[in-house]
């Protein structure tokens, strides 16, 4: 029997955000199966692998991948392709893209970006990419793109940046006493989470889902509390004013850490300050107004929390009395009225959140709604309230990033070749890019990753608005995607399991070299293959040639950060190469992101009042309705004219639209797309189980045969995500029906606010040298969506009838 060989690879379902690598064994050149990777140290044991993984290697050998560079030979969209060589359509490609930087200059080329689509994360497709668009000076939407955007907006203002706040040790888990898991489904989605979520549970935590569905995690947890689309944060504040109504609130912590004793000018909303870097408090011993320093943690005496003060005339309060009067309307009744939870519950929910400590939040960027950033804000309130942010087990995340300390490669070199301040590319809102493509602005597309035809809503704004404005439209992708379909030339790029990278989306403290397994098959290319040949024909030679995958990584390694420059001994490519796996310089506990308790704030202090905020008359969290609200045939009137909250969910099978072209996993998966209904509406519309049915409203529709399903909330249509739009019938699919991200009333004035104190200011560039840019200047609004329900047999029976 052959001999059997492994190297590491990052598992194409990358974008769950478990940023798995696992191991790939071959035989005689061939891959025949996949398992976990091993870890060392203190992280050994925290390797996993889900059905999907374990499934993946199977799409190197899948009949329908891209092998061959293709042109287009017929009409876009019409599915006729010529097979060219690569110098073909480099030849061509970069003749194009020349000629339109002649004509209508570097800018109108758009370079889409967006660092999972082509898993590692943060790897050399985005880089490079990144790298041609900074010399080039080409446009990036997804700088105002709304993905996810609520956590890293409310880790921005409360706590002074978003990076490090994207991570957490899921390991910090296993200690806690109380863990509610909102708006999230780790159990199906996300194996580390949830293996820490049960070592939790097995030593007596009480484990509370907050949530849409009655899915896999609200099945394991010890109760589950289902909340209208839309109004977790109203439940949130709710808990809030609990806590602070019964004096629960830990109130040592919140003078040394929070905002809490400083003073703020009521008039204006701004924190009163006698100079810069200098704030007031009120010393209840002495009986007067003093001056503290910028994130100062003792205060001689006992600095009051209540009451109205006055300095030079002005009444003051400090920000706890700001708060208190605030969360007041957070009533158990009130919340009950938006979110359906029972004042009761609500009620029950705060005493034992409060009661058990340490206890853990854990959002998982399962609030897509425009109010998300309050809700996360809301969040970190009840951990400031609590004292659990920064103490052992105990904690909140929005983001639900289950990695370990975080390893900061040298990547800006690679993305700046002529430095940071000579970076030639422009970051646009994407409102504002789509309003500029209606006027011509824009004349090529090139998809360096991604498939926003599929993923971003609304599909019929690419092929109806956007790509007709395009002279050019270039994709690089594994698979002939919904994108792929309209461009005029289709680059097959090498799967991980076909190509060198580094693993570095701080997998578990260590630093993993990613190896082909096997060739690549057909004609598939790496991405320094691409864009050096790319670069060098658009002039840009100097910048790219002589390098190969292995010259890039060199490059990442050498990096100043000490959890990889204190290594020892020194980690290069060939020690990578000859250990696979290499340990960071970090000490063998959990990472925490509170770790030291220091904030960048302008206070210095966690602000949950952010006199920022304050400008523009938010300054606290707060409940708003979402963006389209229906007006439900049992409730009170919406803000939308239709009676259903439209929701695609995902599903264990799929990550985004990877996988849908395995079969087995989309036989796995009902084999064809289906929506869902609960019972009670079924019932009212007359719809039967596995009826044909169209999900409709005015931006489009999809036909699908529907589920009666107890697991959705009344009021709700569910369709799955992630199906291509050919295994839909009728030229319709659920993307159609969601509010396109970045149109120009879905950005309030808290985006506006956002975008301005981050890529606008140059506050925060490309983030990790990738693709996005604090992805500030929208919100992500894909469930904030209303829509109708029809059976198609009687329309097709009323139209027999006439």
């Amino acid at each position: 029997m052959s001999e059997e060989k492994w190297v590491c690879t990052a598992c194409p379902g990358w974008g769950d955000h478990e940023f798995c690598a696992i191991k790939t064994i071959t035989r005689d050149g061939e891959i025949v199966r996949t398992e976990h990777i091993d870890y060392q140290g203190a992280e050994a044991g925290e390797g996993h692998i889900c059905q999907k993984g374990i499934m993946s290697w199977h799409q190197v050998y899948a009949d329908d991948r891209l092998l061959y560079p293709l042109k287009r030979a017929g009409e876009r969209g019409e599915g006729k392709w010529k097979r060219i060589s690569w110098d073909e359509a480099l030849d061509e490609i970069a003749e194009k893209l020349l000629d339109i930087r002649e004509k209508y200059g570097a800018e109108s080329v758009t370079f889409w970006n967006i660092t999972t689509s082509l898993p590692p994360s943060q790897g050399l497709d985005s880089l490079l990419g990144e790298r041609l668009n900074c010399l080039w000076g080409g446009t990036d939407p997804l700088n105002a793109y709304g993905l996810d955007n609520g956590p890293y907006y409310s880790s921005y203002f409360d706590l002074g940046e978003f990076y490090k706040y994207m991570m957490i040790d899921p390991v910090k888990f296993d200690g806690s006493q109380y863990i509610i898991v909102w708006g999230g489904n780790p159990v199906e989605n996300q194996q580390r989470v949830a293996k820490h979520i049960v070592e939790a549970k097995s030593r007596g935590a009480k484990i509370v889902d907050v949530g849409l569905l009655f899915d896999g995690t609200a099945g394991y947890a010890d109760w589950f509390i289902p909340v209208k689309p839309g109004s977790d944060t109203a439940l949130a504040l709710c808990m809030a004013n609990q806590i602070v109504q019964r004096k629960e609130y830990d109130e040592p912590y919140l003078i040394k850490y929070t905002v809490a004793p400083l003073m703020v000018d009521v008039e204006s909303g701004l924190y009163a300050q006698p100079e810069d870097g200098k704030f007031y408090w009120f010393d209840e011993e002495a009986g007067q107004m003093k001056v503290a320093e910028r994130g100062q943690e003792e205060y001689p005496g006992k600095p009051a929390l209540e009451g109205t003060y006055q300095i030079d005339g002005k009444d003051v309060r400090p920000a706890f009395q700001m708060l208190k009067d605030h969360l007041s309307t957070y009533t158990p009744e009130y919340q009950e009225s938006i979110t359906g939870v029972p004042a009761h519950d609500a009620v029950k929910l705060g005493e034992e959140y409060s009661s058990h400590r340490p206890a853990f939040i854990v959002g998982a960027l399962g609030l897509r709604y425009q109010n998300q950033g309050d809700a996360y804000r809301a969040f970190y309130l009840l951990g400031m309230l609590t004292g659990n942010l920064g103490k052992p087990c105990g904690g909140v995340t929005s983001e639900i990033q289950p990695c370990g300390f975080p390893l900061l490669f040298n990547n800006l070199p690679i993305v700046y070749p002529e430095g940071r301040e000579n970076d030639k590319a422009h970051y646009v809102k994407q409102a504002d890019y789509f309003e500029d493509v209606k006027k011509g602005k824009y004349k090529a597309f090139l998809n360096v990753s991604g498939n926003p035809v599929h993923n971003c809503p609304n599909r019929s704004r690419w092929i109806e608005d956007t790509f007709p404005q395009m002279e050019l439209i270039v994709d690089i992708d594994i698979w002939m995607t919904d994108t792929g379909e309209y461009a005029d030339y289709v680059l097959p790029a090498c799967m991980p399991f076909e190509r060198t990278e580094l693993i570095a989306a701080a997998q578990y403290n260590h630093i993993v070299l990613q190896e082909p397994a096997v060739e690549p098959k057909g004609e598939a290319k790496d991405p320094s293959y691409i864009y050096r040949e790319l670069g060098c024909r658009l002039g840009f030679g100097k910048y790219f040639e002589g390098m190969e995958a292995e010259d890039w990584i060199a490059i990442r390694l050498d990096s100043q950060s000490p959890f990889i420059a204190n290594i020892e001994p020194k980690v290069t490519v060939e020690r990578l190469k000859e250990e696979k796996i290499i340990r960071a310089a970090v000490p063998p506990v959990p990472w925490d992101p509170f770790l030291g308790m220091k904030f960048p704030t302008p206070t210095g202090h966690m602000e949950f009042y952010s006199s920022r905020l304050a400008t523009i008359g938010v300054p606290m969290a707060f409940y708003h309705e979402p963006y389209e609200v229906p007006t439900l045939k049992t409730e009170r009137e919406g803000t939308s004219k239709f009676p259903y909250q439209f929701f695609s969910g995902r599903q264990r099978f799929f990550m985004q639209s990877m996988f849908t072209d395995d079969p087995v996993m989309a036989e796995l998966s009902g084999g064809k797309p289906t929506g869902r209904i609960n019972p009670v509406d079924a019932k009212r519309e007359g719809i039967k189980d596995g009826d044909k049915c169209e999900v409709f409203n005015d931006r489009g529709h999809c036909i699908v045969e529907m589920r009666i399903d107890n697991a959705m909330p009344p009021g709700t249509i569910q369709v799955w995500f992630g199906w291509r739009k050919r295994a839909f019938e009728d030229g319709g699919m659920y993307s159609e029906l969601l509010v396109p991200l970045g149109e120009k009333d879905t950005i309030d004035k808290a985006a506006e606010f956002w975008w301005d104190c981050t890529v606008a200011d140059c506050a925060v560039g490309p983030l990790l040298g990738g693709a996005y840019s604090g992805m500030a200047g929208a919100w992500d609004t894909i469930w904030d969506c209303a829509c109708d329900i029809r059976k198609i047999e009687d329309s097709e029976n009323e139209e027999e009838a006439e």
